[in-house]
């Protein structure tokens, strides 16, 4: 993919950015922890608002 079209990509996002991999090292950590411990079968979506949610 042409740096351009990165740009443009990024753009359209709703964050206007890539994830940090602090950022998704986090969610990782506090899935991992016991206060998630009641968390099932759930799907957690990190893209920075690039799907839309209904």
């Amino acid at each position: 993919m042409r740096p351009v079209a990165i740009v443009l990509r990024l753009a359209k996002r709703q964050g206007g950015r890539l994830a940090k991999s602090a950022e998704v090292a986090s969610l990782i950590a506090f899935l991992a922890s016991d206060r998630a411990a009641v968390i099932t079968g759930t799907e957690h979506v990190i893209d920075g608002g690039t799907v839309p949610i209904a």
